[in-house]
C-alpha cells in the first residue's frame, strides 16, 4: 500500500498535477489531515488565526487513477478508517453556522462567541468525549466518514474545497463511510481524486459549521464503470442502500437533484415506467442533509437496494472492491 505522505496538501479541486498515480483494484492508503491542518489542538486555540480562510479543509491528491478516461464513472470505494490520533476538534464561530446570521443571510442577533471543543477517544474507542462549559460531559458515538471526496472539475474548473458540486467535493454526508462507495464522472483523463475532512461524528446538516474534524489514514479503491447518458450527479452505494447527492441553495433544489436523479436511476435499473419508479421513491426514499453551512447545501436521497428486485447493481462494482476490503482484513 503507499502513502502519500503528511504534509502535501492542497486547498482546491482542479489545477493540479498528481502527486501520485494508482491503478484500478488495488487498495491505497493515504494520510488525510483534519480541517484545521491539524493545527487547532487545544480549547484555548483560535480557529480563524490557525486556519484562515480559505486555508481551511486540506486535501490529499490529486490521485491519478490509470485506465480512467475523461467521461467514464470512477467508483472510489472506502476500505478502512483510521482514526491517526486520539482526539478530534469541533467549534462554533461568528458568523457561521446554521443558526447563525451570515453574508448571505443576515440577521441583526448579536454575533455567537467563538469557542472550541477537543473531541477525545472513550476507554471503548466506540465514543468521543469532551469538557462542557458547566463541568459536565458531553459524549457521543464514534461515527467515522469523509466529509470532502472528490475529482478535478469539468472545463479546467478550480472550486475550492470547501465546495459541493456535481464533481463531489465537501458532501458531509455522513453515510460516506468505511464501505461505501462513491460514484463521480471524470472529467478528465486518471479523474483526479481528491480527499479530505475526516470526520469522527456528525449531526445531520453539520450545522454548528463543523463536525468533530479529525484525521485518517484512509484505505480505499477505485474502480471504472462506461459512462452512461443518465449520470449526472454523485451516486453512492453501500451494501444496503443507493443514493443521489444533490448540490444547490435552496436546500429544496438540493432535494429536487437528489430525488429526480434517484427516481431515473431506479428506473433504469428495474425497468419502471417513470412513474412507477417516481411513486416506489415518493414511498420509500430516506432524505438526508449532509450540510446547511457550505456555499451549497448537499442532500442524499437513498433507497433500499431489496426494494429494487434485482441482484446485481453497476455490474457488481461495489461487491467487488468492497471484497478487497476483506481479503485485506483476512490476510492481515
Amino acid at each position: 500500500m503507499t502513502s502519500t505522505g503528511d504534509g502535501d496538501f492542497v486547498f482546491h479541486f482542479g489545477g493540479h498535477t498528481p502527486r501520485l498515480k494508482i491503478p484500478l483494484s488495488k487498495p491505497t492508503t493515504v494520510f488525510t489531515e483534519d480541517c484545521f491542518s491539524g493545527k487547532l489542538t487545544s480549547s484555548d486555540g483560535r480557529p480563524r488565526e490557525v486556519a484562515p480562510y480559505p486555508k481551511v479543509n486540506p486535501l490529499t491528491g490529486p490521485i491519478h487513477v490509470e485506465g480512467v478516461k475523461a467521461g467514464d464513472v470512477v467508483a472510489i470505494h472506502l476500505l478502512a478508517l483510521e482514526p491517526a490520533r486520539d482526539w478530534g476538534v469541533a467549534t462554533i464561530s461568528p458568523d457561521f453556522g446554521l443558526l447563525s446570521g451570515t453574508r448571505g443571510s443576515p440577521n441583526l442577533q448579536p454575533l455567537q462567541d467563538e469557542r472550541v471543543w477537543i473531541w477525545r477517544f472513550g476507554p471503548d474507542r466506540r465514543t468521543l468525549v469532551t469538557q462542557a462549559a458547566n463541568g459536565g460531559a458531553l459524549s457521543v458515538p464514534y461515527r467515522p466518514f469523509h466529509g470532502t471526496l472528490g475529482v478535478a472539475p469539468a472545463h479546467g474548473e478550480v472550486r475550492l474545497g470547501v465546495v459541493p458540486g456535481d464533481f463531489g467535493g465537501n458532501l458531509d454526508i455522513p453515510d460516506l463511510g468505511p464501505g461505501a462507495t462513491l460514484y463521480l464522472r471524470a472529467n478528465l483523463d486518471g479523474a483526479h481524486v481528491y480527499i479530505g475532512d475526516g470526520h469522527y461524528a456528525q449531526g445531520d446538516g453539520e450545522i454548528a459549521g463543523t463536525a468533530v474534524e479529525g484525521a485518517f489514514h484512509t484505505t480505499f479503491a477505485c474502480g471504472r464503470l462506461a459512462a452512461t447518458d443518465d449520470f449526472d450527479w454523485p451516486r453512492l452505494e453501500t451494501d444496503t442502500h443507493i443514493g443521489v447527492i444533490g448540490s444547490a441553495r435552496p436546500v429544496d433544489d438540493a432535494c429536487r437533484i437528489a430525488v429526480a436523479g434517484l427516481v431515473r436511476w431506479v428506473m433504469t435499473i428495474t425497468g419502471l415506467p417513470l412513474m412507477d419508479a417516481h411513486q416506489l421513491v415518493s414511498q420509500a426514499c430516506r432524505l438526508r442533509i449532509g450540510n446547511l453551512v457550505n456555499p451549497s447545501f448537499t442532500v442524499l436521497c437513498s433507497i433500499d437496494k431489496g426494494l429494487l428486485g434485482v441482484s446485481t447493481l453497476n455490474d457488481g462494482i461495489h461487491d467487488r472492491l468492497r471484497a478487497l476490503g476483506r481479503a485485506g482484513h483476512a490476510s492481515g
